[in-house]
């Protein structure tokens, strides 16, 4: 129950998330570009790493704060970096793109060595069939398909992987009335899986991370149970690798990833794996695409201590790849909302205790 209350209390967050991509990416104050195969300017990316940051806000800030930002994890030791690419910011209307923000942020973390894994969620109104803009699911698998198909092809040799979705299996970021539907996904992955390779065949594909949560009602769905799901509805074969969000959810400041039970997000891990061995994909890595705890919930030592914990033992598990630390920066260091205190650097740029803990094991 824990669980789900923080999962519907994080409706807000992606509510105020929809209202500033409205704002930000108005189609009338985008500069309109047609699809290009490629960018003229081709940087060959970094490898991604075991350490990260995922990086979701750093889409919103302006140029100066994006390079700073940059900065911040290769102080911290970390060269790869997660990062949201809103389809809505990107393809605003069926015949418009902009790619600026898109380039500006991809171009700085190539210069600093730092591999991006392009996370491509945020469904544009027009291609929602009807349903909410950005946190919707698109109309036809096809459609995303093609989305996710341009993208590589403008960033083939500077992404060197793509998520497809975030938290899938929860109703936060895939609204309507069915609630998730692990069929639908599988199908997405399907249409998108080829059109990514062909433009950019090194790259990594990701099935988007799924929150730890439990099966309640069309709100969420158990994330063992989505993968069941998705692998039936015929997903094996495309994708790469698996994400998976193992946030502890709980505020006893004694828990650790490396200490909770059989129903915790540790032991969702294990349940996660036995379902990729029985499907044949026993040596497809498990990827963090998020883990973190916000100072709004516990103090700055325990976030230090749960993601120094989370860290060593992510990389004892078999099977485990890269692990993603969300998020670099606050976004309003003190605000009683717990979305906005994530970040390992108060909104100030300095530093929390948890930045030298992760300084300490990149």
């Amino acid at each position: 129950m824990r669980k789900l209350v923080r999962i519907v209390g994080s409706l807000a967050a992606v509510v105020l998330l929809a209202a500033a991509l409205t704002h930000i990416l108005r189609p009338e104050q985008q500069s309109q570009f047609e699809a290009q195969p490629r960018h003229d300017r081709v940087i060959e990316t970094a490898a991604v790493g075991s350490l990260g940051f995922a990086d979701s806000w750093i889409w919103f800030l302006s140029p100066g704060d994006v390079n700073r930002q940059f900065d911040l994890m290769v102080d911290t030791g970390v060269r790869s970096a997660r990062i949201m690419f809103p389809w809505a910011g990107i393809q605003p209307s069926p015949d418009a793109w902009d790619w600026g923000q898109a380039d500006l942020i991809v171009n700085a973390a190539n210069a600093r060595g730092i591999a991006v894994v392009a996370l491509l969620n945020s469904t544009p109104g027009w291609a929602t069939g009807g349903g909410p803009a950005i946190t919707a699911p698109p109309a036809t698998p096809e459609l995303y398909g093609s989305f996710a198909g341009a993208f590589a092809s403008h960033f083939a040799g500077r992404v060197a992987a793509y998520e497809l979705w975030n938290e899938q299996n929860a109703v936060q970021f895939w609204a309507g009335p069915e609630g998730p539907q692990p069929e639908r996904f599988a199908a997405m992955l399907k249409a998108a899986y080829p059109a990514i390779k062909a433009a950019d065949g090194g790259a990594t594909v990701v099935a988007g991370g799924l929150a730890p949560t439990i099966n309640f009602f069309s709100l969420t769905l158990n994330p063992v149970t989505f993968v069941e799901r998705m692998y039936a509805a015929g997903a094996a074969g495309s994708f790469d690798a698996l994400g998976y969000h193992p946030y502890l959810f709980n505020p006893n400041a004694n828990v650790r990833f490396s200490t909770a039970g059989s129903n915790s997000s540790r032991g969702l891990y294990d349940q996660l794996r036995g379902v990729m061995n029985a499907n044949g994909d026993g040596g497809k890595q498990i990827w963090a695409t998020e883990f973190g705890e916000s100072t709004s919930d516990v103090d700055e030592a325990v976030q230090a201590e749960r993601i120094r914990d989370f860290i060593v033992s992510w990389r004892s598990l078999p099977g485990a790849g890269p692990a993603f630390i969300y998020t670099t920066r606050d976004r309003a260091t003190g605000s009683p909302n717990a979305q906005d205190n994530f970040g390992v650097y108060r909104t100030d740029f300095t530093p929390k205790p948890a930045a030298d803990a992760m300084r300490g094991l990149a």
